[in-house]
């Protein structure tokens, strides 16, 4: 019984885990304020559908898509974009679909269905083509072929990139040849043909050059008490106890009245001549024992007849207990051995999904740090930065496998491609884009590429540059017709080595600077890159600082600022990081680098994570 019950307790508190861990799984709901733009605007395209309007239905369905996207629910993101395309392609808005097939592609990319990511990067290439704009051709196929490499379907990826390369030479973009030469040296890697490998490398490597200068069981036992079954026999058993005392006592009392009766009997016969009117009298006395005994003698047999009866009654009512005790146990058994079967297949199939997540994240991995590759590739090197000021220095720690910061620098010469390191004028900036990880590198390349095309247009003045940074990315993420906000912090310097001046423009970010061990910081606007409401007419402020004796200059993100350590766990604090910078400035470039990298891990311990990407350029003019 005891064993039957704990295996009981253990189905029951198995079956209830497991409704419990059903019933706790979460729920993906939006927030009131949400849904109630989603109803206003879902009202909205109804009316302008009934208008016949498609250019502003199909937009205020693109407002609801980007709410669903943002807050989770994929799925209604995916359908609402999806309703859009019929009324853009209605219009002609081929822009828009491309965009809106990018989208998809990318949320598709999110939840790791590579396959239907690459199907509607496909769709969105034939929109490009649309167009009849060349630079968005080449751009779809270099998308295409990306998801082509990941998805190891070698030779298709070469057949888009052959394509990509002859319209990027015809457009002679430079930037767009590089992402091409870097991908077919990929391909042609994974089928082992070195000499191809050799060659696209070669050219990756000559345009980077030229372009170098731009992240239970509640173990319950029930108290056995006795059955009831137990306690019925416990009272048939004193019952029956009761009997045989009244039997014996009744068999005693028989062979008493026997023994007076043979005596009276001896007695008659010695004094039968004497007392012949007694005889009679004792006659009668033993007739009437005899009587008795018999009457006791049925009264025995009665009494032996109903202990049979309750014997047998109480080895019948036993026997039948342990007939149902038995069919009980058996149930219990079988029970219990489905329950095991059922919890096997279940645990073969948590192992199946366990496998599934991880073959998941693998490939989430492979394609993150395939990522973290091209991103690298973008980025200038350290040695563009030092042939122009040996003393310099980049210190990049990002907190995920890529990067929302970035660093960018290059020449300010009459060619728009070529770093050129004899020339006056350089341009050096570090940017902190919105988040980190895959996000913020998808707008740090945004970012990245803006700012080449800017400056390649001859805007050297760096509030003007920022001005048309921030014009750019409202455009290239079309914030005037979506609630997107997304942006970057910066600081941006442009040194004037021949008239030994510097220019310094920030969106939030400042500047540091130190010269004959006096320490100066000049901030930047309040405006941010991107992410605010209209248009920002106006420049951004320019400020010139007149270069006498030799000094370090720093720009840097808020990762170092922001970062929580300590022995009282706060942030490290902009002012602390002023004065690291100062006691560390009478030190080399690489020493400056190490002190740097020591401080922060000094300072998160083993008790602090690294909670955002952490960005330092510092470069000296003498």
């Amino acid at each position: 019984m005891r064993t039957y019950k704990k295996s009981t307790g253990l189905l029951i508190l198995f079956i209830l885990l497991q409704f419990t861990t059903v019933l706790s799984q979460e729920i993906i709901q939006l927030p009131k304020g949400k849904q109630d733009d989603i109803d206003k605007y879902k009202e909205l395209v109804s009316r302008y559908k009934l208008a016949n309007n498609s250019q502003q239905a199909a937009f205020y369905l693109n407002k609801i898509a980007f709410i669903y996207w943002e807050n989770g629910t994929t799925k209604e993101a995916i359908s609402t974009f999806l309703e859009t395309i019929p009324l853009n392609e209605k219009t002609g808005n081929f822009s828009d679909v491309k965009a809106v097939y990018s989208n998809i592609a990318l949320i598709y990319t999110d939840l790791d269905r590579l396959d239907l990511s690459l199907e509607y990067f496909n769709k969105s290439l034939i929109a490009r083509r649309k167009l009849n704009d060349k630079s968005e051709v080449v751009a779809g196929l270099i998308d295409v072929a990306y998801m082509l490499t990941v998805l190891n379907q070698t030779e298709k990826a070469i057949e888009r990139l052959e394509e990509a390369l002859e319209l990027a030479k015809s457009i002679n973009n430079p930037r767009l040849i590089l992402n091409c030469a870097k991908l077919f040296a990929a391909n042609y890697d994974k089928l082992g043909n070195l000499n191809k490998t050799k060659e696209y490398n070669d050219m990756y490597a000559l345009y980077e050059q030229q372009l170098s200068t731009q992240d239970i069981a509640a173990d319950f036992e029930k108290k056995v008490t006795k059955s009831q079954a137990e306690v019925e026999m416990e009272k048939r058993q004193r019952e029956i106890q009761r009997q045989i005392m009244e039997l014996q006592e009744l068999r005693s009392k028989t062979k008493q009245d026997s023994l007076g009766v043979i005596v009276s009997v001896k007695q008659d016969s010695l004094a039968r001549a004497q007392e012949l009117a007694l005889l009679r009298e004792n006659k009668l006395t033993l007739i009437t024992k005899e009587k008795e005994l018999s009457e006791t003698k049925n009264r025995e047999q009665q009494a032996q007849v109903r202990m049979q009866k309750i014997i047998i009654y109480s080895a019948g009512g036993f026997l039948i207990l342990m007939v149902i005790l038995a069919v009980f146990i058996y149930k219990n058994y079988k029970d219990k051995k489905k329950a095991n079967e059922l919890l096997s297949l279940q645990n073969t199939e948590i192992q199946k999904q366990r496998d599934h997540i991880q073959r998941q994240n693998e490939n989430i991995s492979k394609s993150i740090n395939y990522a973290q590759g091209i991103q690298k590739a973008l980025l200038p090197t350290q040695s563009s930065l030092t042939s122009v000021f040996p003393e310099s220095f980049i210190f990049f720690r990002p907190r995920d496998i890529v990067s929302g910061d970035y660093y960018w620098f290059r020449s300010l010469s009459n060619s728009k491609d070529e770093f050129n390191p004899n020339t006056d004028k350089f341009a050096v900036a570090a940017i902190d884009c919105t988040g980190h990880g895959v996000p913020g590198a998808f707008l740090s390349m945004i970012g990245y590429n803006l700012l080449d095309e800017i400056v390649s247009k001859g805007i050297h003045n760096p509030g003007a540059i920022l001005k048309e940074l921030n014009n750019g990315v409202r455009k290239a993420l079309r914030q005037d017709e979506t609630d997107n906000r997304d942006g970057m912090d910066m600081a941006l310097c442009v040194v004037d080595i021949k008239n030994r001046m510097i220019e310094f423009a920030g969106a939030k970010n400042p500047i540091v600077y130190v010269s004959d061990e006096e320490v100066f910081r000049i901030r930047g606007d309040k405006e941010s890159i991107g992410g605010g409401y209209g248009v920002f007419e106006d420049n951004f402020t320019t400020h010139q600082i007149k270069i006498e004796k030799a000094t370090w200059f720093y720009l840097f993100s808020d990762g170092f600022i922001d970062q929580f350590g300590g022995a009282d766990g706060r942030k490290f604090m902009i002012k602390s990081f002023v004065d690291l910078l100062a006691s560390i400035s009478i030190l080399s470039g690489n020493q400056q680098r190490e002190m740097l990298k020591n401080t922060l891990k000094d300072w998160l311990g083993t008790q602090f994570q690294q909670v955002d990407d952490i960005l330092v350029v510092g470069f000296k003019v003498e």
